[in-house]
């Protein structure tokens, strides 16, 4: 069996795990954000990035940066994400419209075990919330910066609009806020192809990806009928 469709499927069966544990799992917070500190916390959004092209299953990370740019210390640097117009109950995640399915959640990438988590940890990450969109990066000192990386493996083609929404802390009273006084959003847009990408040698004997022309010339090359010769 190649080994791109046995990496896929374990991926999917660890997709469909977690799935099951967020169906059985969460619930009422029970007030524990009670002494949390509320109001708007100014964050700066220094990058937000995830390849733009991407292949089925390659390992894709996507970093966003954040500043604290306030004088208060952040209770609980936050960020949800989803997919716009899916109906995700997951992140990275969307809503097959097929009747009758018990879970109708299917993945677009599977997020690597032990992400997301910041830049500079050393080992398992994780910071997961009881909402499976929402990943908690914990407390955010005035000036620094959390530096947040989710590793993740696309396992569907298409095109997709990956979104994401920052946020000072998990309590409903707690709001992170740009220079606008709005919540730090963005979209990032993403495509997946199903189409391996194809290498050459260049001339310095470095092993580069071909560019989208020549991938689209050997593509066609492929596909034109072969002539017999009398």
């Amino acid at each position: 069996m190649p080994r791109t469709v046995v990496t896929l499927g374990l991926l999917l069966s660890a997709f469909a795990a977690g799935v099951f544990a967020a169906g059985c799992g969460g619930g009422d917070d029970g007030g524990q954000f009670a002494n949390q500190a509320t109001g708007d916390f100014p964050v700066e959004v220094i990058e937000a990035d995830l390849k733009p092209v991407q292949t089925v299953a390659r390992t894709y990370d996507m970093t966003i940066a954040v500043r604290n740019s306030g004088d208060e210390t952040i209770p609980g640097i936050n960020v949800t994400v989803d997919l716009p117009g899916m109906d995700s109950t997951l992140a990275f995640a969307y809503a097959d419209q097929q009747k009758g399915l018990a879970m109708n959640q299917r993945p677009v990438w599977v997020l690597a075990e032990g992400y997301p988590k910041l830049a500079d940890t050393k080992g398992r990450g994780g910071a997961t919330t009881t909402d499976k969109r929402t990943f908690d990066f914990g407390e955010l000192k005035p000036g620094d910066t959390a530096n947040m990386v989710w590793r993740l493996v696309a396992v569907r083609p298409g095109n997709y609009r990956l979104g994401y929404s920052v946020s000072a802390g998990l309590g409903p009273d707690t709001r992170a806020v740009d220079a606008n006084d709005r919540v730090p959003r963005g979209i990032l847009p993403v495509r997946i192809t199903d189409l391996a990408r194809l290498t050459k040698v260049n001339d310095k004997g470095e092993i580069v990806p071909l560019t989208p022309e020549e991938q689209a010339r050997v593509v066609q090359q492929q596909q034109a009928p072969v002539v017999t010769l009398p």
